[in-house]
């Protein structure tokens, strides 16, 4: 299993291009997972002559020229070896069997309130996700990619948005990437999030998906005590190396 890879189809951006079998992603400088470049196999250049080449890409755009690698990994050694030290927005990703998830979510929820998951993006979603910045490339980032895609809200009683949710399902892996959850401030504390976790869970078993995985920054105690309650395990960290 090559999680980086699985993951790389659940994200979107705003343009793409390749490098042998290095993706290269822009999206207006917003978040670091549609603007990096994502090691998938053989640039077909020796390394540091690839690195120029990613590098020169995002400088055409006025962007960062970053490389996402995995902490640790043989190419994070060889990239710092080569004078790029600096990394920036560490972050882990998590794994969990999709069934044990689904089911302990399904007995500790509000069965009466149901956040149902919808391929289209609800035009509403960023009254909550990211605070209502629903810039361009926000919607080009959540709505583009290589999987399917699903969002889920749930809502009060007329029917203004509490708490939101993605999902992005892998389907050559059945994996199901969870990302872009949100719940409105006056809205948290109130299970509300497990209840969008439930039914995108849901959707994605309904859809062949039989693991997931999501993204977590170490420091979010309060998200790494609920996935941890629902089965997930960190796979690995990675982060994004600055040329």
């Amino acid at each position: 299993m090559d999680l980086q890879a699985i993951a790389a189809t659940g994200w979107g951006f705003s343009e793409r291009a390749s490098i042998g079998d290095w993706e290269l992603r822009a999206a207006g400088g917003h978040t670091s997972r549609a603007n990096t470049a994502i090691p998938l196999g053989d640039s077909g250049m020796p390394l540091p002559q690839t690195l120029d080449a990613v590098r020169d890409w995002f400088a055409e755009r006025a962007l960062p020229g970053l490389v996402q690698t995995i902490d640790g990994s043989p190419l994070d050694s060889e990239i710092a070896a080569l004078g790029f030290t600096e990394t920036l927005r560490p972050a882990l990703r998590q794994t969990a069997p999709l069934a044990p998830a689904l089911e302990t979510l399904s007995g500790s929820t509000d069965f009466h309130r149901t956040a149902k998951a919808t391929p289209e993006l609800p035009e509403d979603y960023f009254t909550v996700y990211r605070r209502g910045h629903g810039i361009p490339e926000f919607k080009d980032i959540l709505t583009t990619g290589d999987a399917l895609i699903a969002f889920a809200v749930v809502r009060d009683d007329n029917g203004e948005p509490l708490s939101v949710g993605r999902v992005a399902i892998d389907t050559g892996s059945g994996y199901a990437g969870i990302a872009a959850l949100a719940t409105a401030e006056a809205a948290r504390r109130r299970g509300l999030a497990r209840i969008v976790l439930r039914d995108l869970l849901a959707f994605a078993a309904e859809n062949g998906a039989e693991n997931t995985y999501l993204e977590v920054e170490e420091g979010n105690a309060p998200a790494l005590a609920l996935y941890a309650s629902l089965g997930y395990t960190t796979a690995h960290r990675y982060h994004c190396r600055h040329l």
